[in-house]
């Protein structure tokens, strides 16, 4: 081993780009032909805040850039913003126009939405897979001047099955006093099943202890407490693991392979719900002899530096109390080519090349973001190497390495991070401190004045509704929108005095997300073609390590019948079946062997886009979204009980109230957009298209729209015609018994409009509603109009400007009115320069009564 240390600190050697290479020549092309058919569209969305009120607007700017991050033309011409309810239901959504640079939007929250957790979704039809959309967490909260607010006083680390485990809190009023003598009821859930329910009541000081005694029985994922009252003053969730339920862990050897030698190993560690977990973990030999041990770095992830043997066996042994003694076999050492990153500066990325053998080979070293290799090598290693990188053709943020050799295939490959500072000099100039009521100006100021001048997206909101949850705009744009596995608190890392050392150990545990190597060099356009254009089931068959299983054989085998159906996996663990369609999979059991017998695999089928984004939807909640409920301060209430009302129980409202609808009916907004209130829709060109609808995915018919008994087609411009406020009633209803009322064409959907008249439309003013579809398209509302016609509709929300321009001299001044809500609020700025780089700054202003 010294020996081999000994020449890598001989062999320093200093690359430069390989200008032409046929084999590069080949690689790169590869690239070019599999991003043309699935091109890399990055999306970002910001909001004026994360917690909503219902019947707000949710005000949004979005951001489309390519792999390396710079706004260019958006391949898509449209992006769907799409609200989600945490179990995935979607409940409201609109299709914008893209275009180069910053684009704004807005979303009316329906009038109805219960108290909870929601997604914004932002995706483009080019998307390849649901996990490539924009998700963000959005609260809505009603502000119910009668809600609790909960704080745990005893939390046990994990339940112990057959074992007493006391879980203690305490509640409290919006004021801030005990919520004494209070009647609760607590659930405890395994999954869907109902492991416990308790009644409790708080004592005299708002504090109660509930005794949780776990069944004696296997848990495969950690238990969901529900907490709640009758009267909806409280609905409180939370996660509570299981000592012994099974962890989940994924390994990474730096470069790709587990090679003998000293070598750093990364790994990732969740629970079956996949939140991370930290833990302390041993390397094991075969005879549990202990190699080398570690913690994890943060929650989630993992780096070892361990020596490994060719022919032994390892595993990593789990030492903390939460899954102790679980154990996990590591990948087999091998031996392959050694890639590892040693260390950076301003100039150069420092990576050891060990061969492995000493038989000089030619091998291709090249870097790569997306469809650009923006770097690349030949050499011909007989030894180990210690190799120069010169960073100048990187772009800023995560890029990756990858050998080849001369036949193409892989050998070894890492992720890199690069760090570049960007020129923004932003003086930004405002009051700490202003009254309630007062107008106040700010001001914004550059000397770095380039052309085009950059974009700036402004906003101020209260910081009480300003959560800085994840998927901030810079570290999604320069982190978590490459990565397979999202880091937590990533703006957190980017403040790192050593960010590209910190990061460039934590990548050793990560991937590049959806671009997979096997799948770009073996691309086959009309295989992929076909996905599109055939019925049939397309899936892949996977190993534990989440790897594709070539050769494998799936059977599906039919509940009813007993028929055999077989499919095999091609070399890259994918197969297709023509006999089963996705609608009728419920009707088989499937079962996977690979070519080794083993049976302990896995086979995932791909679904639709929207199928996918639901399901994604809920693993965005489960993991990245997990924390409890947001609510407000007792400061924040005391000064502003204005904004509060008390919310009556939902039972109550059921027999008296209105549809929700009819209230924006009353106030002139566009019969299109009560529609989405009702059931969330998309336009394709000018007809209205339900989700549910059996027409829904091939047919261009839309929507029949009848009103007043009479059919008018399906143009969603009738309703342009039709007043809000002549309307009585909406119905909507995709069930073909309503359909085939009026029509046996049309399976897509019924508008069923009753006007208060009943009788022949009139023309009336364009003014009296609001314009907001042109073509198909959602027309952003403009920001400053909705607040001086309804100034109280969203007071939280003073300045929303997401396409701002300075002067030629570099500054603008704004004036402000800060309104009668009292509080902190946040001013934020972000900047987008021409080539897609980000820079954000914020200020905290107080509103004082």
């Amino acid at each position: 081993m010294k020996t081999r240390l000994l020449l890598l600190g001989l062999m320093l050697i200093s690359l430069t780009t390989l200008s032409q290479n046929a084999a590069v020549e080949n690689i790169a092309q590869k690239l070019q032909d599999y991003y043309q058919f699935y091109p890399i569209e990055k999306i970002q969305l910001t909001t004026d805040k994360e917690i909503y009120k219902p019947e707000e607007i949710i005000w949004f700017s979005m951001l489309i850039t390519n792999a390396t991050g710079q706004a260019i033309e958006p391949y898509s011409s449209e992006c769907l913003v799409e609200l989600y309810f945490s179990d995935g239901e979607l409940v409201a959504s609109d299709v914008y126009r893209t275009h180069t640079g910053l684009m704004k939007g807005d979303l009316m929250i329906p009038g109805d939405l219960q108290e909870g957790k929601y997604v914004l979704v932002a995706s483009t039809p080019m998307l390849s897979s649901a996990d490539e959309a924009f998700y963000k967490r959005i609260d809505i909260n009603p502000k119910n001047e009668n809600a609790f607010k909960l704080q745990q006083t005893a939390v046990p680390a994990f339940l112990l099955p057959g074992s007493a485990n006391n879980y203690a809190f305490s509640l409290t009023t919006m004021n801030g006093d005990p919520a004494k003598k209070e009647k609760l009821q607590a659930e405890l859930f395994h999954g869907t099943e109902l492991i416990e329910k308790q009644k409790l009541r708080t004592d005299s000081e708002g504090a109660t202890t509930m005794e949780l005694t776990l069944p004696e029985q296997d848990y495969n994922n950690p238990l969901k407490l529900v907490i709640s009252t009758k009267k909806n003053e409280l609905n409180y969730t939370t996660i509570l693991p299981v000592k012994d339920a099974p962890l989940v862990v994924y390994f990474y050897p730096e470069g790709g392979h587990l090679v003998a030698g000293t070598q750093k190993l990364g790994f990732t560690i969740h629970n079956q719900l996949g939140q991370p977990v930290s833990a302390s973990a041993e390397i094991r030999d075969e005879q549990g002899n202990k190699l080398a041990q570690t913690v994890t770095s943060m929650p989630g992830f993992g780096i070892i530096p361990a020596s490994f043997e060719k022919g032994k066996l390892y595993s990593l042994h789990i030492s903390s109390e939460l899954g102790e003694n679980q154990s996990f076999p590591l990948p087999q050492v091998e031996e392959a080519l050694s890639l590892s990153i040693i260390r950076t500066d301003e100039e150069f990325i420092y990576t050891n090349l060990v061969p492995a053998t000493q038989d000089a080979k030619t091998i291709y070293l090249t870097a790569n973001k997306g469809e650009a290799i923006f770097w690349a090598t030949e050499l011909k290693p007989e030894s180990p190497m210690r190799l120069k990188i010169p960073k100048t053709n990187f772009p800023n943020g995560i890029s990756q390495l990858t050998v080849f050799n001369e036949q193409q295939q892989i050998l070894a490959n890492r992720l890199v991070y690069t760090e570049k500072k960007t020129v923004h000099s932003l003086q930004l100039a405002a009051p700490k401190q202003v009254k309630a009521g007062e107008v106040f100006k700010f001001s914004l100021e550059t000397d770095h004045l380039e052309e085009p001048v950059p974009e700036i997206s402004l906003c101020i909101s209260a910081a009480e509704e300003n959560k800085n949850w994840a998927s901030q705009w810079v570290p999604w744009l320069l982190l978590n929108s490459d990565l397979e596995e999202t880091l937590p608190d990533a703006d957190k890392l980017l403040q790192s005095s050593s960010l590209e050392t910190t990061m460039n150990y934590l990548l050793i545990a990560n991937r590049m997300k959806n671009h997979h190597w096997i799948n770009i060099l073996h691309f086959d356009h009309e295989r992929e073609q076909n996905k599109y254009q055939q019925p049939g089931v397309f899936g892949k068959v996977i190993d534990q390590n989440n790897e594709p299983v070539p050769n494998a054989k799936v059977s599906f085998i039919h509940a009813q019948n007993m028929q055999i159906i077989h499919a095999s996996t091609d070399e890259y663990g994918t197969f297709f079946q023509q006999a089963i369609v996705n609608k009728d999979l419920d009707n088989f059991a499937i079962k996977a062997i690979g070519p080794d017998g083993n049976e302990n695999l896995k086979v995932k089928f791909e679904k639709s886009l929207a199928e996918q984004v639901a399901e994604q939807v809920r693993h965005f909640i489960q993991t990245k979204a997990s924390a409890e409920q947001a609510s407000f301060s007792k400061d924040f209430y005391q000064q502003n009980k204005d904004l509060f009302t008390p919310l009556k129980r939902a039972e109550d409202n059921l027999p008296k109230s209105e549809p929700s609808y009819k209230q924006y009916l009353m106030t002139g907004t566009s019969v299109l957009e009560v529609l989405k209130t009702i059931k969330p829709f998309r336009l394709s060109g000018d007809k209205i298209i339900f989700p549910g609808g059996t027409n829904s995915i091939n047919a261009q018919d839309g929507a029949l729209i009848v009103v007043d008994g009479q059919k008018l087609g399906t143009s969603a411009s009738v309703l342009n015609s039709l007043s809000p406020l002549d309307i009585e009633s909406i119905n909507v209803s995709t069930s073909p018994v309503d359909i085939q009322r009026y029509t046996g064409l049309n399976s897509v959907g019924l508008i069923e409009i009753r006007t208060k008249r009943g009788e022949a439309l009139e023309e009336i003013s364009p003014q009296e509603t609001e314009n907001l579809y042109e073509n198909g398209y959602r027309i952003p509302r403009d920001f400053w109009l909705k607040k001086s016609e309804n100034p109280e509709q969203q007071p939280t929300t003073l300045f929303w400007n997401p396409s701002v321009k300075l002067n030629p001299l570099g500054r603008s001044e704004f004036e402000v009115n800060a309104n009668q809500v009292a509080g902190e609020f946040i001013l934020r700025v972000d900047v987008v320069d021409s080539q897609g780089r980000i820079s954000t700054q914020s200020q905290t202003i107080e509103v004082i009564p």
